[in-house]
């Protein structure tokens, strides 16, 4: 008598929603998403190695200056010492 009304958004079964990826084998999706996992982590060790190295690299640079201005400050003293310091 009167005709069916089909309820609003995607009815048929099966059918991904709009906006989302198209179902695959799960297998696939899985591997994928894998590789990108690990693409991440290699770009994340790679950030730590180049992180600790600067970071090695700043330690270095501020214990040749502390050495330098001990030398400095032995030589000054050393003058005083002598009485030949201003």
């Amino acid at each position: 008598m009167f005709a069916r009304k089909s309820k609003p958004g995607p009815s048929r079964p099966g059918l991904p929603k709009p906006g989302l990826p198209k179902p695959g084998p799960a297998a696939a999706r899985r591997r994928a998403a894998a590789g990108r996992l690990e693409t991440a982590r290699r770009g994340f060790e790679r950030s730590i190695v180049a992180l600790r190295t600067a970071a090695l690299d700043h330690v270095d640079s501020q214990t040749l200056a502390s050495l330098t201005l001990r030398l400095v400050l032995d030589r000054h003293r050393a003058r005083c010492a002598d009485g030949r310091a201003a």
